[in-house]
């Protein structure tokens, strides 16, 4: 009888250890199953702080379309538009804020860049070029709506008018675009030129648009150092002047310098 107490006691202290010995694997595996969520979590602050510091300059619009973006993984598609000033060159500004946009936001923005050589806005309209605009859907509109070459032969207030013309068809086909408009480039001893330009901000900021001045990375219209800054025909930007333009375009898109 003694043995087989023994017996029953040792089967006893046996079954004991390998139950704990499994209860203790158990939680050590729903421990490591749980640490993955933690560290999902600081990766998903990191990205978030990260976003917030490449926005600074943005208005709150395309702000929350980039935090969508980076949840959803849909990109946010900026349209840019103009003229030959807006050329699709790959060493052209357009080409390199594309790609500071995805060294900075990755997939979450997808970049088409739509060049109309040597139109003016009176052009873009007649032959409604926006119609293009609309079939891109965009998300973000950045124009540069043909302001040289309207120079001295459009005149300003028909820019304006046209402009008016062509932003209100793409607003009425596009659901919650974001309109972002910029100046051609500065042209050299220009006297009204720069007036036009005054008249195109206050425009853009009488009808909600955003607006960015790249010229504050340009040098002087009266200084001759301008003229290296833009091709020898002087109606587009040279190697310098794509370079000071996309400076200026990546500081108001990714807040960097």
């Amino acid at each position: 009888m003694k043995v087989w107490i023994n017996i029953f006691a040792i089967i006893t202290f046996v079954t004991t250890i390998v139950a704990g010995r499994m209860y203790w694997n158990e939680k050590v595996e729903a421990e490591g199953v749980s640490r993955p969520t933690t560290v999902s979590e600081s990766s998903g602050s990191a990205s978030s702080s990260s976003l917030k510091s490449h926005t600074g300059n943005l208005p709150t619009s395309i702000v929350e379309k980039l935090e969508k973006a980076e949840k959803t993984g849909d990109p946010v598609k900026l349209v840019i538009v103009g003229s030959q000033d807006t050329s699709t060159d790959s060493d052209a500004w357009p080409a390199q804020l594309e790609k500071k946009l995805n060294d900075t936001y990755g997939s979450a923005v997808e970049v088409e860049v739509q060049e109309y050589k040597d139109k003016n806005s009176l052009e873009f309209v007649r032959e409604k070029l926006y119609e293009k605009v609309i079939e891109a859907k965009p998300d973000v509109l950045l124009f540069e709506p043909f302001l040289a070459n309207d120079n001295g032969t459009v005149g300003i207030t028909n820019t304006l008018d046209n402009i008016n013309l062509v932003m209100t068809h793409i607003n009425e086909n596009v659901d919650d675009l974001v309109t972002v408009i910029q100046p051609s480039h500065p042209i050299y001893h220009a006297v009204n030129y720069p007036k036009e330009a005054e008249q195109l901000q206050a425009f853009a900021k009488k009808h909600d648009y955003e607006y960015i001045n790249h010229w504050s990375e340009w040098p002087n219209s009266d200084s001759e150092s301008l003229l290296s800054y833009l091709t020898e025909s002087k109606t587009a930007p040279s190697e310098k002047g794509n370079k000071a333009w996309a400076k200026a375009l990546e500081l108001y898109f990714t807040n960097s310098k």
